[in-house]
């Protein structure tokens, strides 16, 4: 998402730094990707809404490294991708030439 164009950072409540800072501090500044089962070890540097959405509840946020939110963001946009084309295309239907 292109922050120039998006509304996001204004729908962030007021306490937005509070928030990010006890979400950092929750995880220990280490990114809590997890893989396979497996925690990433590395730092991390951004708050990310688990899920997509405006729910800023301490439970929706996690701390990830950029990679990982990259990652995060790619897939998330590439199923709202997938969904919107799915939406976009017309229904199958039959040739109006063909005799039935």
């Amino acid at each position: 998402m292109a922050w120039d164009t998006s509304t996001r950072r204004q729908r962030l409540p007021s306490n937005w730094p509070e928030l990010r800072r006890q979400t950092k501090q929750r995880a220990r500044g280490i990114c809590e990707w997890v893989s396979n089962g497996i925690r990433c070890t590395r730092q991390g540097s951004e708050c990310d809404h688990r899920n997509q959405g405006d729910n800023h509840a301490l439970s929706n946020l996690q701390w990830l490294g950029t990679e990982h939110h990259w990652a995060k963001t790619k897939q998330e946009n590439a199923a709202r991708n997938t969904r919107n084309a799915a939406l976009k295309r017309k229904p199958n239907e039959q040739h109006p030439g063909r005799i039935t």
